[in-house]
Formats: C-alpha cells, sequence, structure tokens
C-alpha cells in the first residue's frame, strides 16, 4: 500500500466508519519500516525511544513519569522479518512476537550484550539504523555487531509515521473524543474559587474511568487573568480562578498509543470580561485560517501566511504540528517549519492564541486531517458562541 493509498483509506475509514483491526494496524506499521529499511540499505534497526518502539513492536508500555536514557529496547531484523522486544513477561505484548523474540532487563551490560549477540541476524549486519545513542551504546555496538555502520533512522521513521492509516485515524478519532468527553467534565467543575490543579485532578479522574489511565499531557488547564500580563502559559498552578476569567480547557487523552485532544476557552462564573467575543472571534479567525491552509503540498510558509493574514500579531504558541503516537513532525511555529510540505494523510494538531490586555487570553485547538479534498476536522467540541 503506497502513500496515497494509505492516506485515502483512512478518509474511507471516517466515511464508514469502521472499527479498529490492531492485528492490521501493528502489520501495516511494519510493511512501512520494512520498505524503509530496505529504501535506506538497512539490515537491522535498533530503537529505544517510546513511540518509535511503540509503533514497531505494538506492545503495550507501562506509563512512568520523566524520561530514560537510550537502551536497545526493540530491535527489528530485515533478513528475519522478525521484531525483537525488550520485555520479562508476554502481557500486552502481540501474539506474532513469540517467547523467542523477548529478550531480559538486565543489570550487568554483559548480559544484555550476549542477549542481543543472539538475534538472528543482528551480528551479520552491515547496517543498522537506531533513534539514538549513548557512549556505552557506542561501545557496545561492536561486540553486537561488528561488521555494521550505524546510522541515523529518524529519516526513515518519519516518513513512516508521516501519514496515517485508517485504523491510525480511528484511533486518533477514539482519542478525540475520550477528550471531548474530559471536555464536557472540566467544564461543569469549572467555577470561580476551583484551582487550575483540582480542574486537572477532575480531568485525570474523567480519562481513567473511561479507560486512558496514562496522561498525554499535564498542560489541561490554565486561567488567563485580565490584567497581568496575558499569557499562555504549560505549567499548572494552585492559585484559584476568579470570577469572570477566560479559562483555557486543553484536554488531551490517549487511545492504542496514539493521542487527540483539542482546546476551547471557557468563563468563570456568569459574566464575561469586556471584549471577550470580540477577542474570540480573533482567535476563530486566526484558527479557521490556520485550518483551511492544511492542505495536501501546502508549506509551513502557507501556514505562517495564513496567520498573518488575519492581521494578529506574530504567534507566541506553535501553529501546528503532527499528532500520532505523541507529537510528531512537522513542528510549525516559532519560526520553524516554514519549509516543511504537507502530504495527504497527515493528522495536525491546530491551535490559536489571540490575547488582549483587559479582557484575558483565548485558545482554540483542532485535530485535523489532511484529506485529498481539503482538511476535516475531527473534533467536535462545542465553540464559544459569538
Amino acid at each position: 500500500m503506497n502513500r496515497d493509498e494509505t492516506s485515502r483509506t483512512g478518509m474511507m475509514a471516517l466515511e464508514e466508519g469502521s472499527r479498529v483491526d490492531f492485528t492490521r494496524l501493528r502489520h501495516d506499521r511494519r510493511r512501512r519500516l520494512a520498505r524503509g529499511m530496505e529504501a535506506a540499505g538497512l539490515d537491522a534497526l535498533v530503537l529505544g525511544r517510546g513511540p518509535n518502539v511503540r509503533y514497531a513492536a505494538g506492545a503495550r508500555q507501562l506509563w512512568r513519569a520523566g524520561t530514560s536514557p537510550f537502551a536497545p529496547m526493540c530491535v527489528m531484523v530485515a533478513e528475519t522479518g522478525k521484531v525483537h522486544l525488550l520485555s520479562v513477561w508476554d502481557e500486552g505484548v502481540p501474539p506474532e512476537i513469540g517467547h523467542d523474540e523477548l529478550y531480559g532487563l538486565f543489570w550487568n551490560p554483559a548480559n544484555l550484550l550476549e542477549a542481543l549477540r543472539g538475534i538472528p541476524g543482528l551480528a551479520e549486519a552491515e547496517r543498522v539504523g537506531t533513534d539514538g545513542f549513548t557512549p556505552l551504546f557506542g561501545r557496545l555496538q561492536p561486540a553486537i555487531a561488528p561488521k555494521a555502520e550505524v546510522v541515523d533512522a529518524s529519516p526513515l521513521l518519519s516518513e513512516a509515521r508521516a501519514t496515517k492509516t485508517a485504523d491510525e485515524v480511528a484511533c486518533i478519532t477514539v482519542a478525540a473524543t475520550l477528550a471531548e468527553a474530559a471536555l464536557c467534565a472540566l467544564e461543569h467543575a469549572l467555577a470561580p474559587g476551583v484551582t487550575e490543579r483540582q480542574l486537572l485532578g477532575v480531568f485525570y479522574e474523567c480519562v481513567c474511568r473511561l479507560g486512558s489511565p496514562a496522561p498525554a499531557s499535564e498542560s489541561v488547564a490554565f486561567a488567563t487573568p485580565a490584567h497581568g500580563p496575558v499569557r499562555f502559559r504549560h505549567l499548572v498552578s494552585d492559585r484559584p480562578v476568579g470570577e469572570g476569567e477566560l479559562v483555557a480547557l486543553a484536554p488531551s487523552a490517549l487511545y492504542a498509543g496514539y493521542e487527540g485532544g483539542l482546546a476551547r476557552t471557557r468563563v468563570a462564573g456568569s459574566s464575561a470580561p469586556k471584549g471577550t467575543a470580540a477577542l474570540a472571534g480573533r482567535c476563530r479567525t486566526a484558527l479557521d485560517a490556520l485550518v483551511a491552509a492544511c492542505r495536501p503540498g501546502a508549506a509551513g510558509a502557507d501556514l505562517y501566511a495564513a496567520w498573518e493574514s488575519t492581521g494578529e500579531p506574530a504567534p507566541t504558541v506553535l501553529l501546528a504540528n503532527g499528532i500520532g503516537i505523541g507529537t510528531e513532525p512537522p513542528v510549525i511555529g516559532f519560526g520553524r517549519g516554514r519549509t516543511a510540505t504537507l502530504v495527504e494523510g497527515q493528522v495536525l494538531s491546530v491551535q490559536a492564541w489571540a490575547a488582549h490586555e483587559g479582557t484575558g487570553g483565548f485558545l482554540e485547538r483542532e485535530v485535523v486531517l489532511v484529506g485529498a479534498e481539503g482538511p476535516q476536522v475531527l473534533t467536535r467540541g462545542e465553540r464559544f458562541p459569538l
């Protein structure tokens, strides 16, 4: 299945309301990786970054706070077509990865080295791609694959993950639906006196009840006081929300590893600050212009031009970024991504932020599928009435 066929299949899935076939989803992803490896002349892939491991293996992973150093968590060998996974159990491991394709977790690097050397086809590899590198891995690599040249596999991985299959689009749509449910819960809890941290707790409770316990983000709710200056924020505070303040609600959720989310701005209490309708109109105009620019063949520069055409000042937030198993390329904003080209079948998170001293800030965000006949918005949360 080529890229055009894949993206059109994704559109058909939305039209027909297809259910996710997870076996097909995993095999489609591995076929993409195999084609990329063949095109790049790679004999093996050694992956350590969580999203890439999830993409290649399809195994459920335990969520944990913080980051971890690079380690060879997953190995894909071209000669055998097998995917090998670092795991001490088979819970959450798909059935096509058998016990023989699992290797253990060791405190002693020498034991890990021995396990990797035992993977059929890896020791003979002459060209190995990886998504990370550390001094320790650099010392171990010659003992794992003595003849191998190690190259950066990031372009291959970005290419494979760029456009979405029907099943991937369906997963993102389900995740966005979970986020919409969380938005409703946040709206119900929003009132003068509630804190941002309490709203974060409401969000966690909602998505966990819906079966999505791993948080996609903690940047869920922030108040935008009318005076201050008005700023876009990511960090949660314990400050109580004041009467009449505009509050940005930006829930996101995960489904089968895929992320979907949206953002809406609501008023805390019964009286909106002066100028709210005008500010909401500015934000909507900017967001609509950005969404309209999300067409196959468009460049990141076209999104910058769309923003500038609305008369808004230079953006202080990202305009758009790829979305799938977490954040993906392209990343458009803060001067970056002008040369990035949008392709049919990509899914983007697109957002607009407008602020006015004396009123507050207004944020709206949508998930958008770049379709052959134009952009298709996958999120459905009610927008602010003008």
